[in-house]
This record gives C-alpha cells, sequence and structure tokens, in this order.
C-alpha cells in the first residue's frame, strides 16, 4: 500500500471529494494517537492512519506508467493516491503551516494525464489533526482546500528562491503541432493606436495607456517575425539579449546605436512583457516568479501575475524558433509546473483557536 500511495489515481475523477474525505475521516475522533516527539516518525504513523482509513473499503485502483506523467517530484503531496497532505497540530497559540517546494495557492501542474486532464497544486486538500497532548487522543479533524486558507488567514509567505518553469515534451509538441503554434491568453490592455506612439518611447520606460500593445498584436507580430528565425547558439545571456532586441525593433521601436537592453525585469518594460527563450525543458524565471503575485516596481501597477510573458520555442539542433508561448504570467501554471533551483517552503500561520472551534468533529472548509 505504502508505494500505491506515491502514484497518482489512474485518473483524476476517482479521487474522493473533499467533504466526503471529511466524513470518512469521523471514525478516528477519539482515537488513540501516541506520539512518539519525532515529527518525521508522528508523521509517518498518521499518514499511515489515514490511508488505512479510506482505503479500507475502496482499493486504489492501479494505474500504469503510460498513464500519467509526474513533472516534478519536488512538491507534489505525500499522498498523491488521494491528492493529500497531512500535518498534526498538538498545542501553542498559532499553527505554522509549511508547505515545501511548492506555492499553494498558485496553478502549477503537478500530474499530467495522458488523456490531457492535470492536477495543480492548487487543488492539493490538506488534513489537519489535532491531538489531544494529555488523553493521547484525536481529538479534531478538518479538511481545507488551499484557497479556503488563502480567505481566512491570508496568503502564503514568499520564499527567496530562484524559480524555474518546467515544459513537459509532450505539451511542448502539443503547441508545435498546433495550428499557430502558439499557446496564447491574453488580457484585455492596449490599444493598437499606440504602434504610432511607440517612436516616443524607450523598451525601459514604464508603460502606460499610450504605450501599450494589446495582446492580440503582439502575436501577429510573433507570427509574422519571429518564428522561423535562427537564434544563432551563443551564451544564454547573449542569445537572450539578441531575441530581446529582435523584439523591440519589430514592435517598432527605434533603438538607438548600442542602446543597451534593460536585464532586468521584464525585459521589454514598456510593453510589460518579459521574453524568455526554450530549447529544454527548463526555463529560467530568476527572482521574479508568476507563482507568487508579487507589485512589480515602476511596472504601471503590473505584477508577476499580470505581467506579460513571451516564451520562444527554440529548436535545439538548428536553433531556428518553432512556436511560442505567449500569456499573462497567471496562466501559466496551468499547463506548466513551478520549481525551484534549491528546495524551500511557503508558510502561513493558522491560529489555534480555529481548530479549537471544531473539538469532537471532523468537516470540510467549515
Amino acid at each position: 500500500m505504502n508505494k500505491k500511495l506515491k502514484l497518482p489515481p489512474k485518473r483524476k475523477n476517482d479521487l474522493t471529494p473533499p467533504i466526503k474525505l471529511a466524513k470518512k475521516l469521523e471514525k478516528l475522533i477519539g482515537k488513540d494517537f501516541i506520539l512518539t516527539g519525532k515529527s518525521r516518525t508522528d508523521g509517518s504513523n498518521l499518514r499511515k492512519l489515514i490511508a488505512q482509513t479510506l482505503f479500507e473499503d475502496n482499493p486504489p485502483k492501479e494505474v500504469g506508467e503510460d498513464d500519467y506523467e509526474l513533472l516534478s517530484k519536488k512538491g507534489v503531496p505525500k499522498i498523491l493516491l488521494e491528492y493529500i497532505d497531512t500535518y498534526i497540530i498538538t498545542s501553542g497559540t498559532t499553527y505554522n503551516l509549511q508547505v515545501w517546494n511548492r506555492n499553494p495557492s498558485s496553478s502549477s501542474v503537478q500530474v499530467e494525464y495522458r488523456d490531457g486532464s492535470t492536477l495543480q497544486s492548487d487543488e492539493v486538500r490538506f488534513i489537519f489533526v489535532k491531538i489531544d497532548i494529555v488523553q493521547e487522543k484525536i481529538e479534531t479533524i478538518v479538511v481545507l482546500t488551499p484557497q479556503y486558507i488563502v480567505d481566512n488567514f491570508g496568503k502564503f509567505g514568499k520564499p527567496t528562491v530562484k524559480s524555474q518553469l518546467i515544459i513537459s515534451s509532450k505539451f511542448r509538441q502539443n503547441i508545435l503541432n498546433s495550428t499557430n503554434k502558439i499557446l496564447f491568453y491574453s488580457d484585455d490592455l492596449g490599444d493598437n493606436s499606440n504602434f504610432n506612439n511607440l517612436d516616443k518611447f524607450s523598451i525601459h520606460d514604464e508603460p502606460t495607456i499610450e504605450s501599450l500593445l494589446p495582446m492580440n498584436s503582439i502575436k501577429e507580430i510573433i507570427l509574422k517575425e519571429i518564428i522561423g528565425l535562427e537564434i544563432p547558439p551563443s551564451s544564454t545571456k547573449n542569445r537572450g539579449q539578441l531575441l530581446e532586441n529582435i523584439f523591440a525593433k519589430a514592435l517598432g521601436y527605434k533603438l538607438k546605436e548600442n542602446e543597451s537592453l534593460a536585464g532586468g525585469y521584464p525585459d521589454i518594460r514598456n510593453q510589460a512583457l518579459e521574453i524568455k527563450l526554450q530549447d529544454s525543458p527548463t526555463v529560467d524565471l530568476g527572482k521574479y516568479s508568476p507563482e507568487f503575485e508579487e507589485l512589480i516596481p515602476k511596472c504601471g501597477g503590473f505584477t508577476t501575475q499580470t505581467m506579460r510573458y513571451c516564451i520562444v520555442l527554440t529548436n535545439p539542433k538548428t536553433y531556428i524558433v518553432e512556436g511560442a508561448i505567449l500569456s499573462v504570467g497567471s496562466k501559466l501554471g496551468l499547463n506548466f509546473t513551478y520549481i525551484a533551483d534549491k528546495s524551500y517552503k511557503s508558510q502561513r500561520s493558522i491560529p489555534m483557536s480555529f481548530f479549537d472551534k471544531f473539538k469532537g468533529k471532523s468537516l470540510f472548509n467549515p
């Protein structure tokens, strides 16, 4: 059973609805739970107890390796089979929830099924089990969604990490096989008449209503002038700057001779446009990532989630641009997976009084 717990369900629809999870776990209220004082041992014992309770009458269906793709081993819930994480609560005035290697309130593909369905990081169910440390019995069980936690207790804290984005080979190929060879998620900003104004602006200027172009127009420029171009082999920095230069000229900016690119975030600030070149599964996002919403200084009120991203897909052998992703930041996680170059944890404090209110009960999003 332990091995099966680390595999996803055969289908997304096989997941038990969270309200039923809480109902199934009711029988654990009042059950003995001896704390060893060793967090890993106690955590493992709780997972075993919850798994036995959930699956005793409903053995999990076998899943084959061809049924799904696990895009990153980091950040997936401990009981992947039911897409749940479990936490032991004992004493104190607050409980500090720590979630490793993902932002629970942000979309980020964790599991991709062959049928195209996905399990996202913001769909994980949290099971909190409060233990009476005197009697060593389970006194409260609360099943919460990430959105419930954010709505009631605030956003998860942003760790200081360098973020990356994983684009699976399957999804990349889906983009390249599509009619336009572009994955596109637009905003409702910009005006086509601003093409006439761009010679008055620098790419480093803050975006304004007089400069911002519609994303549909940027998409057309990518189709006509970017896809099919060769970005010759060089250092990552040099190739990136060449691509930014090509983009800026294609948009209509009059670059001065030897004008340096900003080198900051976003690359073309005047369009709130961050440009990335991708010829391997990993895209380096750097300090700023749409996984955590953050207001960007001197960028017209844009945040990491409203920022426009253009990820250019180049062939690693021919260096030809074969396709692209043009999307507002908030939509990137719907198809791709956020990871970090080092392990990190997202944190959120929850008052102990919240759990105390539901003593003797097992509830979902109370």
